[in-house]
């Protein structure tokens, strides 16, 4: 099965540098240009099947890569941003975002989701895209920088050990693998 990985589009708090997490922060207007950019580098592609986070900005980015489509959003909350917890609205600068980040790390936050908990969760969503979708299919997955960190190492880029700093998608770039 080929799969499409999107980040969604820029929102207010992305040019700021802040953690969204599960904060519900729509497209700011060049989220939306980026949106209607990776829609047209897409246009050639068909999907079966579409995989969206319930996040409004990974909404909003598959409803403008989907338009006119005739495949519906199916929206998953196993695909939706890492909870940040306590650093959720603060600067990349403002806490020790690489043990953040760092799966071996293993920290126990007091609010904010443990990164190993967060990659079972996205490798569950996988693992069950995996086993219910057919050979030959191509699939969309609408999403965020966060959970391209376990997408990443599922499909073989990276591992768990790299650190999602180094290994960031822009605010709506694609990666396509083979499931």
């Amino acid at each position: 099965m080929k799969v499409t990985f999107v980040r969604h589009g820029e929102t207010d708090w992305n040019s700021q540098g802040k953690q969204q997490g599960k904060a519900d922060i729509p497209l700011n207007e060049k989220g939306l240009q980026q949106a209607q950019k990776t829609a047209e580098l897409l246009s050639n592609m068909e999907f079966d099947h579409v995989y969206c986070s319930p996040l409004m900005r990974a909404r909003q980015t598959a409803q403008v890569i989907c338009e006119g489509r005739k495949v519906p959003i199916t929206y998953d909350e196993r695909i939706s941003e890492r909870d940040m917890g306590e650093f959720q609205g603060k600067r990349w600068e403002e806490f020790d975002t690489r043990k953040f980040w760092d799966y071996n790390a293993d920290v126990h936050y007091e609010k904010a989701e443990n990164i190993q908990d967060f990659y079972k969760r996205v490798y569950d969503f996988l693992d069950s895209l995996k086993n219910k979708e057919q050979k030959g299919e191509s699939v969309l997955i609408v999403s965020h920088g966060g959970v391209f960190a376990p997408v990443s190492s599922y499909s073989g880029r990276s591992r768990k050990e790299d650190n999602l700093i180094d290994n960031l998608l822009a605010n709506a770039q694609a990666y396509t693998f083979e499931l």
